[in-house]
């Protein structure tokens, strides 16, 4: 399994933005796991990213192969974001009638979120597809009024709302924020006695700038480099990209150190 959360940035305005963070973790029952799977992915000309947590081997064969039969339709740029989802549903299913039960745990959980076209400004959605060998099932889901999650899926679920829980109070200054959600991500990934869940986080995020895709994040955590959970050395480290350390704070991943200008973000210390 995994922890899966997708959450909402919202200024003053509106949403401004949507991330989708998961561990990276894959787990063969308390046999045995691997710490370095992908489980967040982002389409690069549509302005969507997607999530999964569930059975890992049938979801990544199945989520890259959708992923590639879609952005190799020209099309597919100029269609609506439940427009795409419906085809991710049809392509799935179709190549899920055909892979073998019997060595699957038999469901997954896939949370797609981003802008509604291309050309928006904003108006984020987001859905979640449940499916299992027997039904395929897609739900829209409902944006919080202030910053905040989206949906939590996953084995680390309650672990999760255990700690954005306790942080829902008056004395936390960074209550109903990115960087809230975030905290309480990586504080119960990095503390969490599930042997399904891993502490190392994946980020996948959209922004309200229109005309732009869907991005991965990187992470510095412990101080290695990653993402999309693959450990990433110096010479390669992407100064494009945007990076996040273990408080959400923007950070220089050649020197693994918080940016000098970034905003210090230190997480609320629960009692």
């Amino acid at each position: 399994m995994t922890l899966l959360v997708a959450w909402t940035g919202i200024d003053s305005r509106s949403p401004a933005s949507v991330y989708i963070a998961t561990d990276s973790r894959v787990s063969w029952g308390e046999q045995d796991y691997f710490d370095n799977a992908n489980k967040t992915f982002a389409l690069r000309q549509f302005p969507a990213i997607l999530g999964y947590c569930g059975d890992s081997l049938s979801s990544q064969m199945l989520i890259s192969q959708a992923i590639a039969v879609i952005e190799a339709i020209p099309e597919y740029k100029g269609t609506s974001l439940e427009d795409l989802v419906d085809i991710f549903i049809r392509l799935i299913v179709r190549n899920y009638k055909q892979y073998p039960a019997k060595l699957s745990t038999g469901a997954f959980t896939v949370v797609i979120c981003g802008k509604s076209t291309v050309s928006s400004a904003g108006d984020f959605e987001c859905f979640r597809i449940d499916s299992n060998f027997n039904k395929t099932t897609k739900t829209k889901l409902n944006f919080p009024g202030v910053s905040g999650p989206i949906v939590v899926a996953g084995s680390g679920r309650n672990e999760f709302e255990i700690q954005y829980k306790k942080r829902q109070i008056i004395e936390n200054p960074n209550k109903s924020t990115s960087r809230d959600v975030f905290h309480s991500f990586y504080q119960t990934i990095s503390q969490s006695k599930n042997y399904t869940v891993g502490p190392i986080p994946q980020i996948v995020s959209v922004i309200r700038k229109p005309n732009t895709g869907g991005s991965h994040c990187g992470v510095v955590i412990e101080g290695q480099r990653y993402i999309s959970g693959q450990l990433i050395d110096r010479d390669i480290a992407p100064l494009g990209l945007q990076w996040f350390n273990g408080n959400f704070e923007i950070t220089n991943p050649h020197t693994k150190q918080r940016e000098p200008d970034a905003q210090v973000q230190p997480p609320f210390r629960c009692k």
